[in-house]
């Protein structure tokens, strides 16, 4: 089983990008440590810990830090931080003081120096990444967690920070899940509006719900899978020498057929994972394929929409175009 997480296609982008930058290395208190990712569903903290918010640029980031990542001085302070009321100034002048060490850290990472609250703990945050110890992986000694705007400022921030390189079996590979594509004239794709409703092939989705895509890695057809209840379950592997049909000249170019591709999510994982993969093997997806589908001409998005029945056949209701919209 692949535990994928639950984020939409921006956190995707995000998170895709913070990965190509960890683990990030990093001393604090003397201890050798790196950031990596932290698993989606099963977040542990260290004991004992210590939890606060850091205020950044508007963001606040709640971090559950081990004692070993702290001075003595905050060790021995923090009951007396935490019990001081809100907004009474000498807290976070105490805060900035036991925890100097890491706002300088942070400072020296993204330019900007912190301020500090006591946690809210009734807060979610969705998005969180571990400090464990250089040499010892396995030693959780800190955890980052973040909501979806948090994760977009962190990925801004890593932009300057090197590219890690992965063993080959690490690196993140992207596959597009695709429904059977459909074509349209340029024309006709030109004249799409809001509302309007593309059919799809008959055999897209079934009377049961059960929707069949195709995988592609690198815009090549990989392998084939049904997708129900937000469930993906591998079904047989695509035939490399699928044929490609040929195209005769078009008139004119209003009426050359473009291949309008039809994706219902995207996929990341390690190739390491994906040579794993086997027929009636069950992946959760991680998000809603029928209301996360995208339009595609030639790699790029010009709508977006949501699947819907109509009789006994599926089609996209648009509900984002990309394109300028001809005149009817």
């Amino acid at each position: 089983m692949i535990d994928l997480p639950r984020y939409d296609g921006r956190d995707a982008v995000a998170i895709s990008r913070i990965a190509s930058r960890l683990p990030f290395a990093f001393s604090l208190a003397g201890i050798e440590a790196q950031a990596v990712m932290a698993d989606s569903t099963h977040r542990h903290i260290p004991v004992p810990s210590y939890t606060v918010l850091m205020n950044v640029q508007g963001h606040k980031i709640r971090l559950a830090l081990g004692a070993m990542l702290l001075p003595q001085l905050a060790v021995e302070r923090w009951p007396e931080i935490t019990t001081l009321s809100p907004g009474h100034g000498l807290g976070e002048i105490l805060f900035d003081i036991v925890l100097q060490d890491l706002a300088i850290e942070v400072e020296r990472w993204c330019g900007l120096r912190p301020t500090w609250s006591c946690s809210d703990v009734a807060a979610p945050r969705p998005y969180a990444f571990k400090i464990v110890r250089l040499e010892q992986p396995n030693d959780l000694v800190g955890l980052v967690e973040l909501d979806g705007e948090g994760l977009q400022w962190v990925a801004d921030c890593s932009s300057d920070l090197p590219v890690v390189a992965a063993a080959l079996d690490e690196l993140p590979l992207l596959l597009d899940v695709r429904i059977a594509p459909i074509s349209l004239a340029v024309a006709e794709l030109q004249r799409l509006a809001q509302g309007d409703v593309i059919m799809l092939d008959n055999q897209s989705v079934g009377k049961d719900g059960v929707m069949s895509v195709v995988a592609h890695l690198s815009n090549n057809p990989w392998f084939r899978a049904s997708i129900r209840d937000c469930r993906l379950s591998v079904q047989s592997v695509v035939d490399r020498l699928m044929g490609k049909p040929e195209f005769l000249p078009s008139e004119s170019l209003d009426s050359l057929n473009l291949t309008v591709d039809v994706d219902v999510g995207r996929l990341t994982m390690p190739l390491g994972q994906l040579r794993e993969l086997a027929v009636g093997q069950v992946i959760d997806l991680g998000f809603d394929a029928t209301t996360n589908v995208s339009l595609r001409v030639n790699g790029q998005v010009v709508a977006t929409g949501e699947l819907v029945r109509i009789a006994e056949r599926t089609g996209v209701r648009l509900l984002d175009l990309r394109l300028p919209r001809a005149e009817r």
